[in-house]
């Protein structure tokens, strides 16, 4: 008999592959790529990117980040309107809760 040992690495190269492998994957890369053929889409991300950045640099300097806020806040309006985004945040949703599946079967087995 074969004795086959599967190290922690390889199985998680195994899971990797498999959710590869997966319509909630393949989706979400779809509407990656979708970002990048809508400009208003990249324009919409880029402002929120910089609107996070700048609370974390008030954050870090103690200052008061209520104004930033708001900016953020009208941004992600303005995300949950344009349908690319739309359906990547469905498609990162679905992804996420897969990945959350897998993360309850493990803590399972661990808990045994």
């Amino acid at each position: 008999m074969e004795v086959i040992i599967i190290t922690i690495e390889s199985a998680a190269l195994e899971l990797a592959k498999e959710l590869k492998k997966t319509e909630e994957f393949s989706n979400l890369r779809a509407a990656q790529a979708r970002i990048q053929l809508d400009p208003t889409a990249q324009d919409i991300v880029m402002a929120m990117e910089k609107i996070q950045e700048r609370i974390q640099e008030l954050h870090a300097e103690g200052l008061p980040v209520t104004e930033e806020y708001e900016k953020l806040y009208q941004q992600q309006h303005k995300a949950a309107a344009n349908a690319t985004l739309a359906r990547y945040f469905q498609a990162y949703e679905a992804f996420t809760n897969l990945m959350k599946k897998a993360d309850i079967i493990i803590n399972e087995e661990l808990n045994k």
